[in-house]
Formats: structure tokens, sequence, C-alpha cells
């Protein structure tokens, strides 16, 4: 029961750690909300579905659709420079005009990817919960070197730019940091990322549904709370940060796991995702100050620490 409950925990929480690991570059770095997120995720997944179908390469199609989420990046920030909307005003635009651009990339509501030859081809044959364990690995195979990837990025001189910018704009633009470029950058990331997850996800579940992110935000930024206070281990303050989103989104999906296993209704689980998020944030309100004392995870922004 726990072993089965762990691995249905990895299968369905791993694919959206890049998501969850991008949302918490806009929340926590920039300190901004960008709910393009929502829509890149769905659309990475439409664009990963339909290429798989037409007979392109599985990763070359987890590369298209990375690609698709980034430009949907692009276009918020350039709504944001442009014209002037605000980085929340232009996510929630982007969110509800990617619902359409989604749609049309599938011709319909859902494309089913049963029989195609996805990256997890090799492990599904094998029988039993065989199949599990062997995607599970896959998985996360994929999140660490994303991981490792985007650590490495945030400790370079670039990375560094990124993050001051985030913590003390007006510093980082008196030292001749160019604040706009820096805000085009991280949201082609975070929905690059999150396009990556939806790509993993509809591979996962073997399909792609235009309604499939709904909520995504939500779920992300309670994850990135719980994580970041229950998660302070040594090292670096970006690798504890990688660390804590991880964490964060594998009890996230720990919980929805547990719920259904339980036989709470598949409906009910936005409500659950909703009490999650609020007790992640009365957590942080209450209990971080006491943690802290004992060093464990807090939220106070450190973006300037390697």
């Amino acid at each position: 029961m726990l072993a089965n409950t762990l691995i249905d925990t990895l299968v369905t929480g791993l694919p959206f750690a890049p998501a969850f690991l991008g949302i918490f570059l806009v929340l926590r770095i920039r300190a901004d909300f960008d709910l393009t997120v929502e829509g890149s995720f769905a659309l990475g997944a439409a664009v990963t579905a339909v290429t798989l179908v037409a007979g392109v390469p599985a990763w070359l199609a987890v590369a298209a659709g990375v690609v698709s989420g980034a430009l949907a990046g692009l276009v918020t920030a350039l709504l944001n420079l442009l014209l002037r909307i605000p980085v929340l005003m232009a996510g929630l635009i982007m969110s509800m005009g990617l619902f359409t651009v989604t749609l049309r990339t599938l011709g319909r509501p859902t494309v089913s990817l049963i029989g195609e030859e996805t990256i997890f081809a090799g492990v599904a044959a094998t029988p039993g919960r065989a199949a599990d364990l062997g995607t599970s690995a896959v998985l996360l195979g994929i999140v660490v070197v994303v991981f490792a990837a985007v650590v490495a990025f945030l400790t370079s001189e670039l990375g560094l730019a990124l993050r001051a910018s985030g913590a003390n704009p007006r510093m980082a633009r008196g030292q001749g940091v160019n604040d706009n470029a820096l805000l085009v950058l991280s949201l082609m990331l975070a929905n690059g990322l999150s396009a990556l997850s939806g790509g993993l996800v509809a591979q996962v579940q073997g399909f792609a549904d235009v309604n499939m992110s709904f909520g995504l935000f939500v779920a992300g930024a309670g994850a990135v709370l719980l994580g970041a206070l229950l998660v302070n281990p040594g090292g670096s303050q970006v690798m504890r940060m990688a660390v804590a989103v991880l964490v964060g989104c594998l009890l996230y999906r720990l919980v929805l796991v547990c719920a259904l296993r339980f036989g709470l209704p598949a409906g009910d689980l936005r409500g659950v995702t909703a009490l999650t998020l609020l007790l992640a944030i009365a957590a942080q309100a209450h209990l971080a100050p006491v943690l802290a004392r004992y060093r464990v995870g807090s939220l106070a922004p450190e973006a300037t620490r390697v």
C-alpha cells in the first residue's frame, strides 16, 4: 500500500516539477505573478501530442512543445514592455488566449497518445509495477538534468543579474543591468519549463487535453510555499530553492494521491488543492518565524546569495 502510494506520487508528481520550478522563478525571484504558465502548460502538451501523432520523434516533439511555451512567455513580456500592461494582467490575457490556440492546435478537445512512440515507450511495455518504476526513473533523470541546468544558470553571471533584478530592481538598474531583457528571459524560461511539464504529463497520462492546466498556478504556488517552509538543506540558496521546489511538488502530489486512495471523488481534488494552498500560506505566516530559529526553511528572499 505504502509502496504503491509512493510510486504513484513519483509518476504523477515528477512531470509537474519543471512547471513548479518555472512558477518559482517568477513568483520568488522576479517577485511577480505570471498566469501564462497555465496556458503554456496546455500548449506544450498540445504541441507535443500533435507532433508525436504526426510521426515526429518523441524528444523532438517535447522540444517543440518547450519552444511553444517559451514563445508564449515572450509574448507576455512584450505585452508588458510595449503596451505597459502589468505582468499579472498580461499573463491573464495570455492564459485566456492560449486556450483558443491550444484548442486550434489539438483540433479537438482531446488527442490520445495511446500507441504512440513516447519517451516512455521502452519502459511502458514492461509488466505490472515495473512500468511505473521505469517511468519514474526516466522522469527523475529528466528532472535532475533540468534542475541542474537551471541551478547552473542561476549561479552564472547572467543568473546572478536575474536574481539581483528581482531582489532590488532599482539597484540592479543602477549597476547597468538590463531589467527589460531579464524580464523577457525569465518569462520565456518559466513558460518553457511549464510547457516541458505539459509535454511530460501528456505522455505519462496518454492524452493531451485543452483543460489539463486549470489551476496549475495555484497548485504550483502552494507546492512552492510548502517546500520552502519544510526544507532547508545545506549548501547555496539556489540549491535550497531547487530542493524545496522538488519536495513541495512531491508533497503536493502525495496529498492528492492519498485523497484519491481514501475514496475522495476526483472532482473534489481542486478543493484539496485550494485547501493545501491555504494551509501552506497560513503555516508560512505563523510557523516560519519559529522554524527559522532552528534553521528550517523560510521564504525570506536571498536572491543575491550564491
